[in-house]
């Protein structure tokens, strides 16, 4: 089980509005995280060069990353190869994924022996119900037609936005392959239009979402992200309203 009170941690696009490296981790390290999911933002896989001095910036504030995404994955074993290659470079395990449905099936199984020769695993992130991979009816397709080497990557807030099912009914369906957590929230406007707010204090069950995470077996990765305003604050405090109900 994975142990949510020491290894909590926060997504790098949280900070995308930092470009240096070693500015964001200090600005990370504020919040109180343990690890961090480092987007494309913080790291350049088309140069591998670097990757070294990015992880080390990271462990020298005591962040540890323990996977990376959202990366856009291809029916190409080349392109998709650097998020796995620098991932196990910085000892994580998870990649989190998004694909387009043009060569889906060849696309999946080109993520399926990348995740068997690297040891990891790769989790579809749901983004949200405009997006085709952000509601159950295509999960469960493409699960269907695919082995659990690849699952889901899990955002609270963007499940929500489907308004169609519960956070917590999205985690009892996938219980076996939700391999990472964005914790994330939402308030609505009447019109349904949506801002972030710190993780508990917006339209999230968190107590029914962390009795339910608590039942997981295979999470890799759990973060916060959080896209507005003041991003070290609204993270320390989801952080901190998290660790209250532990």
């Amino acid at each position: 089980m994975f142990d949510l009170k020491n290894n909590i941690g926060a997504k790098s696009f949280s900070f995308r509005n930092i470009k240096d490296n070693t500015e964001c981790a200090a600005a990370i390290q504020a919040t109180g995280s343990r690890t961090v999911d480092l987007s494309g933002c913080h790291v350049n896989f088309d140069a591998p060069e670097s990757w070294e001095e990015v992880i080390s910036i990271y462990a020298e504030k005591g962040l540890s990353i323990p996977g990376v995404g959202v990366a856009l994955m291809k029916n190409d074993e080349k392109w998709n190869r650097r998020f796995f290659e620098f991932t196990k470079q910085a000892g994580g395990r998870l990649v989190s994924i998004t694909f387009i449905p043009d060569d889906m099936e060849k696309t999946i199984a080109c993520v399926e022996k990348l995740c068997e020769e690297y040891n990891m695993v790769s989790g579809i992130h749901n983004h949200g119900g405009y997006h085709w991979l952000g509601n159950t009816t295509m999960l469960d397709y493409v699960f269907a037609r695919s082995n659990k080497s690849i699952g889901l990557c899990f955002d609270t807030a963007w499940c929500m936005h489907t308004h169609l099912e519960k956070p917590v009914e999205w985690m009892e369906r996938y219980s076996d392959r939700i391999y990472g957590v964005h914790f994330k929230d939402f308030l609505w406007t009447p019109n349904g239009d949506h801002t972030d707010t710190a993780v508990g204090e917006g339209s999230l069950d968190l107590p029914a979402v962390l009795a339910q995470f608590k039942t997981l077996e295979h999470v890799e990765s759990a973060v916060i992200e959080y896209e507005g305003a003041d991003p070290v604050e609204q993270t320390k405090k989801s952080i901190d309203n998290i660790k209250s109900l532990l």
